[in-house]
């Protein structure tokens, strides 16, 4: 009797301890990240833009510009509207979209207990809370904890709508959908998987009875599958429609590929070439510089170059998906090769990314480790956790779940592997990793010989899963991780500190001697601190690796030097 007693206030205060904790672990974070970290108030790429845009939409331009937009508008809005508020204030952003994580903590152990049983949603919500990169991009200008918030809304209210089944409801989630979207397209690959999951959940049983007195004809037609998924449909279409509509007549383009946004078609070209490895691939050979300012007109001029005439934008876009496709088409053994790759980073430990990378945070944010499950342990708990649910027939709560994890699979699949990119499947798999290991636990527990059996093999399967998503595919985070540290060596000399932005240099170089760029600046930094001969050697590495590099030349003749 005690012992259920202990239990049940556990399961009662239970989810108010991992939240002080969260809560606790990103106070610690932010006052070390502010302390420690070049970029606290230093924008990389898309952080950059996303701040620039959302600083002109509070200046006034409500429009967001004259062109389609180049990434989804619904964070720079919400940037902007922070800024309105609180001024450009970077510490305001980073505090409100801690308090969105948290809110997501919450989310996932709340869904949770709509879906799973027993410990299972306070166990994932606690591996929620040790994931370091969910904390970790709260503090990036960046749209990913926004768009977690809203999805798991979205699956909240999904879940709600099974139960009441009305048609204000599912409206609601359609709309809710579609914001969703404007934080993050690919959302919109979801609609097709939830449409089948409203047939399935809506549709008459053999032997239900029909309410005798329709009192409600808007609550009865929720009820019949093609009235609920024509509703959501309806209601995505309508919050899309805003934006569609303004990059039509800002562009009179007319077109479904300047939907939301228009990164698909060179984001898809990056992810699917000779050069892929299932990451962010640079297209400097093609003529891109790297500077995300610039890439939508660099796309537009490569593309009007190869084509000899001018090109919309969604002409553009489809020149670019184009060259994707052909070279699918071309090379089907390499992409199946490629495809493999990406599956395997996709549920592996290692984070990648095209701007912050945790590693190199972590070396200075030292904090940072106190949040360190690594994501294999994650994903192959998840695997088991879906096994078990496939054996015993998946419920309908659960199969949601797994639809947007398949969902977002496949966007990964399409396009090329980033944190920030699988990390829309966090909190669902995250779930059934949280279901996977109480069963696992039960079966041990269990005093019925077959159980424990069962128990072994899937922690077998588990640990032989964990060793081959946990080991690297190759040294690529380590050549982003060299990146990060160029990066930050350029605000460090932006900032004139010198020393730092020379340490910066080197620790890229040490990842990457063939970045000639982080050469030539290293030149420059030692320029500024005095130590002329070694800004020699520096500036002549950089020829050995692009003779072209006119520039080198000319810093070399500057220091009395012959090149």
């Amino acid at each position: 009797m005690a012992a259920r007693g202990i239990q049940g206030a556990w399961g009662t205060w239970g989810i108010w301890v991992v939240l002080g904790a969260a809560a606790l672990l990103r106070l610690i974070y932010l006052l070390d990240y502010r302390a420690h970290s070049v970029f606290w108030d230093s924008m990389l790429l898309d952080a950059e833009v996303y701040d620039l845009w959302a600083a002109r939409i509070s200046g006034g331009d409500w429009l967001g510009g004259s062109d389609v937009y180049s990434l989804p508008p619904l964070y720079p809005y919400f940037l902007a509207l922070i800024y309105t508020i609180a001024g450009r204030s970077y510490p305001a952003v980073y505090l409100i979209q801690s308090l969105l994580g948290l809110a997501n903590v919450y989310l996932i152990y709340s869904t949770g207990r709509k879906v799973f049983s027993g410990r299972t949603p306070l166990i994932a919500a606690g591996m929620a809370t040790l994931y370091g990169s969910l904390m970790f991009m709260e503090a990036k200008l960046m749209s990913v904890t926004l768009a977690l918030t809203l999805g798991l809304c979205l699956m909240r209210l999904l879940l709600l709508a099974r139960e009441r089944q009305t048609l204000t409801l599912w409206g609601s989630c359609g709309a809710l959908l579609g914001l969703t979207a404007l934080a993050r397209p690919e959302t919109l690959l979801f609609v097709p998987f939830a449409g089948w999951w409203i047939h399935q959940v809506t549709r008459r049983r053999e032997g239900q009875r029909r309410p005798a007195v329709a009192i409600d004809q808007y609550a009865l037609a929720g009820r019949q599958p093609w009235f609920a998924i024509s509703v959501l449909t309806a209601f995505v279409v309508i919050a899309v429609s805003p934006v569609t509509l303004r990059n039509w007549v800002v562009t009179e383009d007319w077109s479904l590929s300047n939907l939301i946004s228009s990164q698909a078609g060179i984001t898809f070209y990056q992810s699917n070439n000779e050069r892929a490895g299932g990451l962010y691939t640079f297209l400097s050979r093609e003529g891109f510089s790297g500077n995300p300012l610039a890439q939508a007109e660099e796309e537009r001029t490569i593309a009007e170059k190869a084509t000899g005439r001018p090109m919309k934008r969604s002409e553009v876009t489809r020149y670019w998906m184009s060259r994707g496709l052909s070279w699918i088409l071309s090379n089907p053994g390499k992409f199946l090769l490629l495809e493999t790759k990406k599956v395997q980073r996709f549920l592996g430990s290692n984070e990648y990314s095209t701007e912050y990378i945790i590693y190199v945070e972590r070396e200075s944010v030292k904090s940072l480790w106190l949040a360190c499950l690594p994501f294999a342990a994650i994903s192959s708990l998840a695997l088991a956790g879906i096994a078990m649910q496939w054996k015993e027939g998946f419920r309908p709560p659960a199969l949601l779940l797994a639809f947007f994890v398949v969902s977002n699979f496949l966007v990964v699949m399409l396009f090329y592997v980033s944190s920030r990119y699988r990390m829309p499947s966090a909190p669902y798999l995250v779930l059934f990793a949280a279901a996977g290991a109480e069963r696992l636990w039960e079966g041990f527990r269990s005093r019925v010989s077959a159980a424990r059996t069962e128990a072994w093999i899937y922690a077998a399967l588990v640990a032989v899963m964990f060793g081959i998503f946990h080991a690297q595919v190759d040294k690529s985070h380590e050549i982003q991780m060299a990146n990060v540290h160029y990066n930050a060596g350029n605000q460090h000399y932006n900032k004139k500190q010198y020393a730092e932005a020379l340490a910066e240099y080197d620790r890229a170089l040490a990842g990457d001697s063939s970045n000639w760029r982080a050469y030539f600046n290293r030149g420059n930094a030692l320029v500024a601190l005095g130590r002329k001969p070694e800004a020699v050697q520096s500036f002549r590495e950089v020829l050995k690796r692009n003779k072209n590099m006119a520039a080198a030349r000319k810093q070399i003749e500057a220091l009395g030097e012959t090149p």
